[in-house]
């Protein structure tokens, strides 16, 4: 399960000091669309502020920001994004953290004429060897609160712009590589009072494989306990499957002993892995959305979060084969009908990742929903009109986008 930002409390006021941005940094067009998503990558990284520890450099023929030999931390700040206003914001990023390394991202934003502080927008590293990856708490001033991984406007006015800062780590000789950071925007408010009508002209589901997040229940309990909460792993893992990629073998073997585990025979122990590796210590759960796509760049696929206004959007990718995992929410208990989702292996939900695997020609949506009891009984088909509603409604749009590299977008 994934709490949604629009129903968290506010949190306390940061303390963070903000910090000045230089007005000289490159500034991008102006993005007038209600979502938008942009990332800084190769040669555009060279485009960036560099500190006198960080260093752009090429890394097994892949570019990006590590530290300069010898320096134990260092930062890359972007240039100035401008945006049309700025609803709320998801940071994400793409990078290795050999043992001893780790790194920062940081969020600033334009808003009420002003640069605001910088924001912490999570601590990460692949595994928990040297730090504990995790959001942070307490960030809420004016200008805008954060939610776990979730930048929303504050007091002062939807921000038009914003800048991204990477802080890379190192205890000893190791040094962290990071080959993309991001971010996506929404300025949504929910969903639009018509469904949007599909481009499908033929049936279109994605092999995708089935793994029910319910199988788990009860395994790793210093790690959420499965179950209801593994909605996010299960759905990254499932994607990750799909494109041949995750876990070793003998990955899987170090597993850490877990009674209930053990006593359901260990099924698809990748969905373990994925928990494990995508525990946010701060939320204290594995649905954090950035966490899950650094989880699966980790393996070498190509992975942001990023929102859209339509499935129009969605179908375009499962047309280019890339499976999409969504961020949603229902409730079929209520006496409403405009927040129900007909057929779903649960009654409601607060907050539920799952995957877009297709869409029938008619455009209603093939899913492959991890709150299913079974492996057989994950692969679902829900009402396009249900589906799009309240996934508008519940997350402003949000996906995760796992693909190989080779695939543009």
């Amino acid at each position: 399960m994934k709490r949604f930002k629009h129903s968290s409390l506010m949190l306390a006021a940061a303390t963070m000091m903000a910090v000045p941005l230089a007005s000289a940094a490159p500034t991008t067009a102006t993005n007038t669309s209600p979502v938008t998503f942009h990332a800084w990558n190769g040669s555009s990284l060279l485009r960036g502020e560099f500190d006198t520890g960080a260093q752009f450099s090429i890394s097994q023929g892949r570019p990006g920001l590590t530290l300069r030999p010898g320096s134990k931390t260092g930062s890359w700040t972007s240039p100035v994004y401008e945006s049309a206003a700025v609803g709320d914001l998801v940071s994400s990023w793409q990078a290795s953290t050999p043992t001893g390394t780790w790194i920062e991202t940081r969020l600033s934003v334009r808003a009420g004429g002003h640069w605001s502080q910088w924001y912490q927008m999570g601590q990460w590293a692949s595994d928990a060897s040297t730090i504990q990856r995790t959001s942070i708490n307490d960030q809420s001033d004016a200008d805008g609160t954060i939610y776990t991984d979730t930048y929303v406007a504050g007091d002062n006015g939807q921000p038009t712009a914003y800048r991204l800062r990477e802080i890379l780590h190192s205890t000893g000789t190791a040094r962290p590589m990071v080959y993309q950071i991001g971010a996506t925007t929404s300025n949504l408010t929910g969903a639009p009072p018509t469904t949007s009508a599909t481009t499908m002209t033929h049936t279109v589901d994605l092999p995708v494989p089935q793994y029910s997040q319910e199988i788990h229940a009860g395994e790793y309990p210093a790690y959420g306990g499965g179950g209801e909460v593994w909605c996010s792993p299960t759905s990254t893992a499932m994607v990750m499957a799909y494109w041949h990629k995750g876990p070793s073998a003998a990955d899987l073997a170090t597993l850490p002993a877990d009674p209930t585990s053990g006593a359901h025979g260990r099924p698809d122990p990748q969905v373990d892995w994925a928990a494990i590796h995508t525990w946010d210590i701060g939320y204290e759960g594995t649905g954090n959305w950035p966490f899950n796509t650094a989880y699966a760049s980790s393996y070498g696929l190509d992975g942001s979060v990023r929102q859209y206004a339509s499935l129009r959007d969605i179908e375009s990718w499962i047309k280019r084969g890339v499976p999409i995992v969504v961020s949603i929410a229902w409730n079929n208990t209520d006496a409403s009908p405009d927040n129900d989702l007909t057929g779903a292996p649960i009654a409601k939900t607060g907050g539920h990742l799952m995957v877009v695997r297709g869409f029938t020609a008619a455009g209603d949506v093939i899913a492959g929903d991890p709150a299913a009891p079974a492996n057989s009984s994950v692969r679902r088909v829900y009402q396009r009109s249900q589906f799009e509603r309240d996934w508008l409604n519940a997350s402003t749009g949000t996906t995760y986008v796992i693909k190989p590299s080779s695939i543009r977008g």
